[in-house]
Formats: structure tokens, sequence, C-alpha cells
């Protein structure tokens, strides 16, 4: 007898009594999960005035990144141990504003001396102990002007 005519009922046999003991989180489950989580989530409007030009190490003047610093007390030491933290960007544009997770790309063109120049930009963030550091970044490094007013949202989970 052909080896392959065996062992494919034989594997079919194995895979679906293994699959009967698997536990699937079924709809209400999740809904009773939601329910119960401790979360809190705290609208940010950074000015442009409050964002900090950062050079690189052995960069120049116009090489860097921009940052800014959000005040969040709801990041404790038993979130940073167990909880969880995201941070959301609101972007303005069509009918609603759109709220997008970080980190995010976007990319975007200016005109400088007449000419069109292309850049991207990278905003992501980091987190300790009370306070979320926003940065914002753009192609080849390049600090340019500070951003403008942004509305970020912070989610914290413990």
């Amino acid at each position: 007898m052909n080896m392959r005519k065996i062992l494919f009922p034989l594997a079919a046999v194995v895979l679906l009594a293994s699959g009967c003991t698997k536990e699937y989180v079924t709809h209400e489950h999740i809904t009773q999960q939601v329910i119960g989580m401790d979360m809190s989530l705290i609208d940010f409007e950074v000015q442009s005035n409050n964002w900090s030009q950062r050079e690189i190490s052995n960069g120049n003047d116009d090489e860097g990144f921009f940052e800014a610093v959000l005040e969040v007390p709801e990041i404790t030491k038993e979130v940073l141990e167990k909880g969880l933290v995201l941070v959301y960007e609101r972007l303005e544009g069509g009918e609603k504003p759109v709220w997008t997770p970080l980190p995010a790309m976007y990319t975007d063109r200016v005109i400088i001396d007449d000419a069109p120049y292309n850049y991207t930009t990278f905003t992501d963030f980091e987190y300790q102990l009370g306070q979320v550091n926003i940065y914002v970044t753009t192609t080849d490094l390049y600090a340019g002007e500070k951003p403008g007013a942004k509305h970020f949202r912070v989610a914290v989970q413990l």
C-alpha cells in the first residue's frame, strides 16, 4: 500500500482530535473583557511652541528631531509592570477626524526656493513613569520648522 494513502488519513485524524481541545474567544467573552478593563483615555493638544528640537549626536543645527513631553500621571509603576500604553494621533481631513496609532509615517511635499521637496515624517513615542515622549523626525533628519499643533490620545490600560 502507498505510504501517502496511510499517512494522509492518519494526519487528518490527529489534526481533528487536537482541534477539539482548543478554546476559542467568542464575541461575548471579548465584550466581558472590554467592559471589565481599567482604561484611561487622555487627549492632548501639542501646540507648535511646545515642541523642542533635539540634535542628533555629531550633527549640526539642521539635523535632528522634535520632541514633546506629555505629563501622564496615569502611567504608574503598576502600569509599567503589568499594563499597556498606546498613543494615537488625530489626523484632520475629510468629513471626520481620523485617529491613527503611533508609530506612523507620512509623506508630504513643500516648495523650497521654487523647487518641490518631498519628505517623509515619522512620528513615534516612548513612555516611562508619569510621562509620554512624542518624537517627530523627518527624512534625512532634516529638522526644518517645528511641527504645528497636533492632537494625541494616550490610552493607558492596567
